[in-house]
């Protein structure tokens, strides 16, 4: 059943903020796919004080599990491995670019969101409710942050899609107020 995941070695640290773990499932392009996506944002007239996303960083966010206790990591890791199994890779095209008004979020997202994308959204969130960690029950609207704080700041007007084959699914670490993501697991769909 592991066979296509792959786990890397990571350090949790014993600072006093790990008490609970900020953890989000993602999917992480490729270098090459990265590169396209940071390109497709110099595309945006960007204005201060908007800060933008690393191109190591970009991702798409598919679930966030805010206040994980580090004794429930080993479950999330394994019902994570279990769904990545069962899902099958998909094609994702980003081709809305857009800033949304609360936080000044620039984004670019699907026009059209995948039925695969929102069954692997649903089938983590049911396994993250059933194994009592807690999740992000906001309605899902999948996209690839390019710049926060970023209200002032306008998208192209027209650009090409970007084309994506969604297949890398990761189970990342945010460290609160460090801007530091720390992939604790990948899997292959």
């Amino acid at each position: 059943m592991l066979a296509r995941s792959q786990r890397l070695d990571f350090h949790l640290g014993a600072a006093p903020y790990d008490a609970a773990l900020r953890l989000f499932f993602a999917l992480w392009p490729p270098p090459a796919l990265r590169a396209k996506i940071a390109q497709h944002a110099l595309l945006w007239r960007f204005a201060p004080p908007a800060r933008s996303t690393v191109p190591d960083k970009l991702h798409l966010t598919v679930l966030f599990m805010d206040g994980v206790p580090k004794a429930r990591l080993q479950d999330v890791m394994a019902f994570g491995a279990r769904i990545a199994c069962e899902a099958q890779p998909f094609r994702l095209q980003l081709d809305h670019a857009e800033i949304w008004p609360q936080g000044g979020i620039a984004h670019l997202a699907p026009s059209h969101v995948p039925g695969e994308l929102t069954a692997l959204r649903v089938a983590l969130a049911r396994e993250a409710q059933k194994a009592g960690v807690p999740c992000d029950v906001r309605p899902f609207k999948p996209h690839v942050t390019l710049a926060r704080a970023a209200q002032a700041s306008l998208p192209p007007e027209c650009f090409a899609p970007i084309l994506w084959h969604a297949a890398d699914l990761c189970l990342v670490r945010s460290v609160l107020g460090t801007g530091r993501y720390a992939v604790l697991a990948r899997w292959i769909l």
